[in-house]
């Protein structure tokens, strides 16, 4: 394998001296990990330098700095468990930096196959200055810390169901059948007390069909509560107008709305629709090759919870509103229900940003 040669020797073979970087534009990729980091340095072809630091971002700073004063830096770094922090600290620097998604950086099949922190590192840096990378969306701090309400709640909602199907799991494996009309998705008072029933008759399964029970128990409880902050959340000035603007639109409840504005940050950062739908992931996909083309369908690239729950809320709303109900009527005339459905989501979408961009509630009955 080719050594890594130092920026000193590397400019040396090229006939080249660099003694000073003012005015000069250094590329840096750093691959985060959770202890140390690795940082490499690129500037018009040549590796000035690939280090495995401490993981703060004052180090890198100091790295900067200090060894390349007077010198432009441009970094980058793939969106990880670590978030924006780095980011937002560079950024508060002076240092420009940028996110990107994972996805989006292209790689050869060395790389692959020699993938390491320092190649990892330089391979950004390398597409960086190349002009193949484009940063995604920064969220403000405030907007940041308040989404995680939302998505809080979706994992407690994924807790609650799996913790009811090992019950019910639990309850099939033993033999234990439950009556047909208590056997339903959400679980009333009468089920739960059925079960109590079931492990006082049998003192070997008592103790886990008592403790997987509280477990649902308090989970229903956790998330009563976090749905009673994000009302709450909802109803405060941040969020109160651009709710009511949204949950004027057929179909669309209050949750909807919150996940829509907490995800979506501000609309504005879309200058056309089609930039929003790519986003929420309601356009087309397609592969072609030579003279074959395929179409795949709407695409695998996507918001998952924010298109899901547009889905959901099309709906619903082509029972409030006689024109996205004809829309709808006229679409499975000439195909599937499902994939009707997906375009009316479309639709709702547009009206979605329509009455965030004008400020003016939607009007049932009108056609977009």
């Amino acid at each position: 394998m080719k050594q890594q040669t130092s920026a000193t020797t590397e400019t040396h073979l090229k006939g080249r001296t660099i003694t000073d970087f003012s005015g000069k534009t250094i590329y840096v990729g750093i691959d985060i990990h959770k202890k140390d980091w690795q940082v490499a340095l690129y500037f018009e072809g040549i590796v000035l330098g690939n280090y495995r630091i401490t993981g703060t971002s004052k180090n890198v700073i100091e790295l900067l700095t200090k060894r390349y004063p007077g010198a432009t830096f441009m970094c980058v770094y793939e969106s990880c468990a670590w978030g924006f922090n780095l980011q937002r600290q560079l950024t508060a620097a002076g240092i420009s930096c940028i996110v990107v998604h994972a996805g989006d950086v292209p790689g050869s099949n060395k790389e692959k196959v020699n993938k390491t922190d320092k190649v990892d590192a330089l391979k950004l840096a390398r597409h960086y200055a190349g002009g193949l990378l484009k940063g995604i969306h920064v969220p403000g701090e405030e907007l940041q810390k308040d989404r995680n309400l939302m998505r809080f709640k979706k994992k407690l909602t994924g807790d609650l169901n799996r913790s009811k199907n090992r019950l019910k799991s639990l309850l099939k494996y033993q033999g234990i059948d439950i009556p047909e009309k208590l056997d339903t998705p959400n679980w009333s008072k009468n089920f739960m007390n059925w079960v109590e029933e079931q492990a006082q008759k049998d003192e070997l399964l008592k103790d886990v069909l008592l403790l997987m029970l509280e477990e649902v128990k308090l989970l229903r409880q956790l998330l009563l509560k976090t749905e009673k902050k994000l009302r709450e959340l909802s109803s405060s000035a941040k969020y109160d107008d651009e709710a009511k603007l949204l949950i004027s639109t057929p179909g669309v409840g209050r949750t909807t709305a919150m996940l829509f504005l907490l995800e979506i940050g501000d609309i504005e950062r879309f200058k056309t629709f089609d930039q929003l739908n790519n986003f929420v992931g309601f356009y087309p996909g397609s592969k072609s090759s030579g003279e074959k083309q395929q179409d795949t369908g709407i695409s695998n690239r996507k918001h998952k919870q924010l298109r899901t729950a547009l889905v959901e809320a099309a709906w619903l709303a082509i029972r409030k509103d006689p024109a996205l109900l004809e829309a709808y009527q006229q679409l499975v005339k000439r195909m599937k229900g499902n994939e009707a459905i997906t375009r009316i989501a479309r639709k709702l979408l547009r009206r979605m940003r329509t009455v965030l961009v004008s400020k003016v509630k939607y009007e049932i009955g009108v056609v977009a």
